[in-house]
């Protein structure tokens, strides 16, 4: 097994290492460099393969003799010209791969550059020669499924190499069956395609000009080609297939959750741990699925962000584990990049405060809609679970990050006692709506008559619409009150005022004005589809001071 993984000037890392201490599921945005460590890893392997070729273990003037590899064959990444794979496409000296071995020998292989179709390939002095001439390491990367031809003849073994290394799978499915087939492989992976999907995959025929792959979806029906199988189904049968075919290997995963609903992607992630393990191989997965994410254990998810970490670097893993049963993997790793963590009443809350972060333009609004980590105020980490407050949220996410920062955004129908907090930029701050809820903000006359609009079309009908809602403001303010409401709803007389503080919105005020106007059973849910509706001076100003507190709190 690969322990240790150092690349330097190879693509997008310019010096980095990563920690591999045994199975591990390297998790982040795209673009961070997941796909690189898999294909570095590949090229290593390719260049030391290529290396040994020449069968000369010597050293020649302090430094190994240099073996050429030309584009064509460089099937690790694919590649227009070679300058691609420099950092910045600083295509001059060398990029390094070094691995550090669980056997102990530690290797660096240089790719020196040469000319856009060829690099030369030799493992740095410091190699040990008998390291470099015993050195075993077979790799597969395995990237996402991209669809199955409907033929497909047999292949050699540099053949199937290459058009992996080309980023087509599919393209050699059938071969890998029929090498399954061949060996002890086919006595185990019917077992699995049988457990997962309850289908028989057939022996490959390969008796012909192409190969014929089959299996029965059911016991009395009829033999289908593996190409009418779904795509999720294809996948799993791809990586099967390469877990069986190649033992004892470094199995280089690139979404192996792609194409599957999220109740096979833990199944799948299971079986490959359970295969992997009676294969003797190591799997280096990259990934996006939450579900992988939160069922991997925490020692071995490691998170690209700025720079490659495992959790386990985080904290204490004693205190980490405490951590995990409230906080998923996939919290821990937004957190480690995230502005801060802001906590809502509901998740609805955040829709609105995002409409109208947009509609004002306000700094707050990108870190509302992608960066900033949003949990509920109480959260069941399962259904019928007991909630788990803010602040015991947040205090177990100090132990992943101590200086995130984090703000809760109550209504104003709270305890008394949970009042706003100075906004420090630190720790857990709060912030307190003054009327009753935050869908209060949503009560202005003209924003409802133009969603009532929106809903019922322009119009007498709209009209009518309107005349309904307004009665109903009449009904509890008065005619008076109620016009006064009407010409300045920011700033309405203290009566209409105490209404708003003391009146849940979300359930005595909008729905009966939305069924006054004849809009019945509107989900609030859907509110802030009124929110987005609103123009910016219609947008109360606490609303404004809220969302600057937000942004002083994040540092945005």
């Amino acid at each position: 097994m690969i322990r240790e993984v150092t690349l330097r000037k190879f693509k997008w890392f310019d010096d980095v290492t990563f920690r591999l201490p045994g199975n591990v599921v390297l998790a982040g945005p795209n673009n961070a460099g997941k796909t690189t460590l898999l294909q570095a890893i590949a090229a290593w392997s390719l260049a030391l393969d290529r290396w040994k070729q020449l069968n000369d273990f010597r050293k020649h003037k302090g430094a190994y003799a240099k073996a050429p590899l030309a584009r064509q064959a460089f099937y690790a990444v694919p590649l227009r010209t070679f300058d691609l794979l420099w950092t910045d496409r600083s295509y001059q000296g060398s990029a390094e791969i070094e691995i550090h071995h669980r056997d102990g020998w530690q290797i660096t292989m240089e790719l020196i550059a040469d000319s856009s179709e060829q690099v030369y390939v030799r493992p740095k002095p410091n190699a040990d020669p008998d390291a470099v001439r015993n050195a075993m390491l077979q790799t597969v990367y395995v990237p996402a499924m991209s669809g199955l031809g409907i033929a497909e003849p047999v292949y050699q073994r540099p053949k199937l190499d290459q058009l992996l290394g080309q980023g087509k799978p599919g393209d050699i499915l059938r071969n890998l069956l029929v090498e399954a087939h061949q060996s002890d492989a086919w006595q185990a992976l019917p077992d699995s395609i049988r457990r997962l999907f309850g289908y028989e995959i057939l022996p490959p025929d390969a008796s012909g000009a192409d190969i014929i792959a089959e299996y029965l979806p059911r016991g009395d029906g009829p033999r289908l080609d593996i190409a009418s199988a779904g795509s999720g189904f294809q996948q799993v049968l791809m990586l099967l297939t390469f877990l069986h075919t190649r033992p004892a290997s470094v199995l280089l995963l690139d979404e192996p959750d792609a194409h599957l609903h999220v109740i096979l992607q833990d199944a799948i992630y299971g079986e490959l741990q359970s295969v992997a393990v009676r294969q003797r191989s190591q799997l280096v997965i990259a990934t996006h699925s939450e579900v992988i994410i939160n069922s991997v254990d925490p020692t071995e998810l490691c998170m690209l962000l700025k720079t490659p970490r495992l959790l386990s670097d985080a904290a204490d893993q004693r205190r980490l584990a405490q951590s995990m049963g409230i906080l998923s993997n996939l919290d821990i790793l937004l957190a480690e990049n995230a502005p801060g963590v802001l906590f809502t009443e509901d998740y609805t809350d955040l829709d609105i405060v995002r409409e109208w972060a947009g509609i004002l333009q306000h700094a707050t609004y990108n870190a509302l809609k992608s960066t900033l980590l949003c949990k509920k105020i109480v959260t069941q980490p399962r259904e019928g679970a007991p909630g788990i407050s803010a602040k015991d949220y947040y205090d177990k996410l100090t132990l992943v990050r101590a200086d995130l920062p984090g703000v809760e955004l109550v209504d104003g129908d709270a305890h008394p006692n949970i009042q706003s907090t100075a906004i420090t930029g630190t720790g857990l701050q709060r912030l307190r709506w003054k009327r009753y809820e935050i869908e209060s903000y949503l009560v202005h006359p003209a924003a409802l008559e133009r969603f009532v609009e929106r809903i019922v079309g322009p119009g007498q009908n709209a009209d009518l619409a309107k005349a309904d809602m307004r009665k109903f403001f009449e009904s509890q303010f008065g005619k008076e009150l109620s016009d006064e409401f009407y010409a300045n709803p920011l700033q309405p007389k203290p009566i209409v005022e105490n209404f708003l503080r003391q009146t849940k919105a979300r359930v005595d005020i909008i729905p009966p004005l939305l069924s006054a106007a004849g809009i019945h059973g509107f989900p609030y849910t859907r509110y802030h589809e009124i929110a987005a509706l609103m123009l910016p001076a219609e947008i109360h100003s606490e609303v404004r001071e809220k969302l600057d507190a937000i942004q002083k709190a994040f540092g945005l």
